[in-house]
C-alpha cells in the first residue's frame, strides 16, 4: 500500500461519515453536504483518469475543505467562549474563503459584533447584526437573540423562542438551545427549564463538542442555586472560558442559592465594566431569594441526577484524555521502532546502494519473519519482526497508530503491565502467521511490521473500556467503543482488498490483546461512589 492508496481511502472514509453526519443534522450542515458530495463525485472522476494521482489530489482538496476549515470552527469556537472575539474573528476572515457556506461566511461580522458589545459599544454591535438578523438562517436566528441579549431583553427571547420559532428549529442548534434555556432562567420558569433540558439533553450530550452540554448544565444549576457544581464545572470542562462569564454565572448561582449581598459586588462589577454581554441583563434582573422552594419535587430530584452524574461524568473524562509526553514506554516503543529503520538503512545501503528500508536482505538479516526459518530454530524472529518496517510510508502509519493508541492504554494498566501487553501481542500476531503458515492453512512467506501489535492495542483498549462501561455506566467509554468497533470494521474490510496487508496478523492481533486487556489488572480505579450533590435549604 503507498501513500495515494491511504489518502484515497481516507477521503472515501471521511466523506461517507461527513454524508451520515450531515443528514443527521439536517439543513445546519447543507454546506458540509455539499462539500462532502463534490468531493465523493470529484475522486470517482479522477479515479477513473488519473489513478495514480487520484489520492494526493482529492486528499489536497480534502485537507483545504474539510480538515482546515472543521480543525478552524474548533478553535474559533474556543475562542469564542474565552471571550477572544477578535482573534476569533481573524480565523473566521480566512475559513470563509475555504467553506463560504453555511454561516462561515457571517461568522467574521457576527464575531465583530460580539467584539463591540463586549466593549460597550452597543448601537454599533446591533447595527453589524441587523444585517443578516431578518433571514429565517440559523446564523440569522441566534444574531436576533444576541441583539435582544445586548439589551437584556430576555423576555422578548422566549416569546420569540415559544411563539414564532418551530421547538425542532431551535432543538437544531446548540447555541440556540442554551440561548433557550437562559431566557428560561432570566425569566424564573426554573421549572420549565429544567424540563427542556431533559428534552435537549440527547442533542447536546451527543453533540461533537461537549461545550454545550457542560454550558447548559451550568446555566440550570447557576439559576438553580447549585454554586458547588458550578464550581466543580469550572475547575473542570469549563475552566476556559472567559473571566468575565465566570464571574457571571458563580455570582448567579451564589445569588440564587439566597446570599445577595455576596453576589452584589461581583454584579456592580460587571455592570461597571459597561460589558453588554451581562451589563444590561444585571440592570434588569429583579433580586432574587433562596430559589429552592420554587423547584417541584420533579427538579429537586433531576437536579440531583444531574448532579451526581457531575461527580462521576468529569473524572471518567478525564481519565479518557491521553498524554503523549507522560507516556514513557510508548516514546521508547517508537524509539526502537526508529533505530531498527536506522539500521535497515545502513545495513540495505552498505549492501545494494541507498535506500529507505525496502532492501529484503537487509530485513531478513535484522529479523524479518520467515515462518520456515521460525520452526527450524530462529524462534527470535517472532519478536524482531515487530520491529521492522518496509519502507517510509509503513513505518510512519505504524508509528502514528502507536503515538495515538498508546498513551491511554499505557495510562490505564501502567508502564510495565502495558509492555507485556505489547510485547505479547506483537510475538503472539508473528507466531500466528507462523504457525497457519507451517500448518497451511494460509501462508505468509515473510512479514515485518508493528501493525499486529497496533492492532493488539486496540483490542486492549476494548477490553478496557468495556470493564469500565460495566462498572460505571460510562457514556465517553461508550462513545469511545463505538469508535473503535467502526475503525475495527473499516480496518478489515480494507485488510480485505489490499492483498499487500496481512489480514490474519492483524485480526490475531486484535483477538489478543482484546484477551491481554480482559486478564490484565488496571492501574485506575473505575467506580465512583457517587455524592449528594445537591443544595437546598
Amino acid at each position: 500500500m503507498d501513500f495515494n492508496q491511504l489518502l484515497l481511502w481516507m477521503v472515501y472514509v471521511s466523506c461517507i461519515s461527513l454524508l451520515i453526519v450531515g443528514f443527521k443534522r439536517g439543513k445546519a450542515a447543507r454546506g458540509w453536504l455539499l462539500v462532502a458530495i463534490f468531493l465523493l463525485g470529484l475522486t470517482v472522476l479522477l479515479q477513473q483518469v488519473l489513478p495514480n494521482y487520484v489520492g494526493f489530489i482529492s486528499g489536497a482538496i480534502w485537507f483545504l475543505m474539510i480538515l482546515i476549515p472543521q480543525r478552524g470552527s474548533v478553535r474559533i469556537n474556543q475562542l469564542t467562549w474565552q471571550h477572544r472575539f477578535r482573534s476569533a474573528r481573524r480565523w473566521a476572515q480566512v475559513l470563509r474563503l475555504l467553506h463560504p457556506m453555511d454561516s462561515f461566511w457571517q461568522w467574521p461580522r457576527y464575531l465583530y459584533a460580539m467584539e463591540l458589545a463586549q466593549a460597550g459599544q452597543l448601537p454599533e454591535a446591533e447595527a453589524k447584526l441587523l444585517p443578516f438578523s431578518q433571514s429565517k438562517s440559523l446564523m440569522s436566528m441566534v444574531a436576533r437573540c444576541q441583539i435582544s441579549r445586548f439589551h437584556g431583553d430576555w423576555q422578548e427571547i422566549l416569546d420569540w423562542m415559544t411563539q414564532e420559532t418551530p421547538k425542532a428549529t431551535v432543538m437544531s442548534s446548540t447555541s440556540l438551545m442554551a440561548t433557550y434555556l437562559m431566557a428560561l432562567g432570566e425569566t424564573k420558569r426554573l421549572n420549565e427549564m429544567i424540563l427542556e433540558l431533559e428534552r435537549f439533553q440527547p442533542q447536546l450530550a451527543n453533540a461533537a463538542s461537549k461545550y454545550y452540554w457542560d454550558f447548559s448544565r451550568l446555566i440550570v444549576f447557576a439559576f438553580c442555586g447549585q454554586p458547588e457544581l458550578v464550581a466543580r464545572l469550572f475547575k473542570g470542562p469549563l475552566a476556559n472560558i472567559a473571566n468575565s462569564a465566570q464571574q457571571f454565572w458563580s455570582a448567579t448561582a451564589v445569588m440564587a442559592a439566597g446570599e445577595p449581598e455576596v453576589a452584589k459586588p461581583e454584579f456592580d462589577q460587571l455592570i461597571a465594566s459597561g460589558n453588554c454581554l451581562y451589563a444590561n441583563t444585571l440592570l434588569k434582573r429583579s433580586p432574587q431569594a433562596n430559589v429552592d422552594h420554587d423547584l417541584d419535587d420533579h427538579s429537586r430530584h433531576q437536579l440531583k441526577a444531574w448532579g451526581d452524574a457531575l461527580f462521576v461524568e468529569l473524572p471518567d473524562r478525564e481519565r479518557q484524555k491521553i498524554q503523549f509526553w507522560r507516556s514513557p514506554i510508548t516514546q521508547g516503543l517508537i524509539t526502537i521502532n526508529l533505530a531498527f529503520f536506522m539500521a535497515e538503512i545502513v545495513v540495505g545501503s552498505s549492501a545494494n546502494g541507498l535506500n529507505f528500508g525496502t532492501d529484503t536482505v537487509a530485513l531478513y538479516t535484522l529479523g524479518a519473519l520467515i515462518p520456515t526459518e521460525v520452526v527450524a530454530g530462529d524462534w527470535w524472529r517472532l519478536l524482531a519482526a515487530a520491529f521492522l518496517h518496509f519502507g517510509i510510508e509503513h513505518l510512519s502509519l505504524n508509528m502514528f497508530g502507536l503515538a495515538l493508541l498508546g498513551p491511554f492504554v499505557e495510562k490505564m494498566l501502567g508502564t510495565w503491565r502495558f509492555l507485556v501487553s505489547y510485547l505479547i501481542t506483537a510475538i503472539g500476531s508473528m507466531l500466528a502467521l507462523t504457525l497457519l503458515t507451517v500448518t497451511g492453512i494460509f501462508v505468509t512467506p515473510a512479514a515485518v511490521g508493528a501493525s499486529g501489535a497496533i492492532m493488539g492495542l486496540i483490542g486492549t483498549e476494548a477490553a478496557i473500556q468495556m470493564r469500565i462501561i460495566r462498572q460505571q455506566s460510562s457514556k465517553v467509554a461508550a462513545t469511545r467503543l463505538r469508535l473503535i468497533g467502526l475503525f475495527v470494521v473499516i480496518q478489515m474490510i480494507f485488510d480485505a482488498i489490499t492483498p499487500q496487508v496481512s489480514f490474519i496478523g492483524h485480526a490475531s492481533g486484535l483477538v489478543i490483546g482484546f484477551g491481554v486487556g480482559c486478564l490484565l489488572k488496571l492501574k485506575y480505579q473505575t467506580s465512583v461512589v457517587k455524592p449528594t450533590a445537591l443544595k437546598s435549604s
